[in-house]
């Protein structure tokens, strides 16, 4: 899914970077998984994976052995 960055998104991503202390783009990355209703997330950054797991999304870290 290709997510349109809106003002709208931009205003839930600056909530979850104050929140979940994410950088920015982290936060956009979640903000867009979370608008269409995602229930996976895939990342190697464990931050952003922590704060989806928190936010009910299943995590795929490759990392993870």
């Amino acid at each position: 899914t290709i997510v349109e960055v809106t003002e709208d998104l931009l205003m839930k991503a600056a909530d979850l970077a104050e929140d979940e202390g994410l950088r920015g783009y982290d936060a956009v990355h979640l903000a867009a998984a979370l608008s269409v209703g995602a229930t996976v997330m895939s990342s190697a950054d464990t931050d952003l994976c922590d704060a989806a797991e928190r936010r009910g999304l299943h995590v795929a870290n490759p990392l993870d052995p």
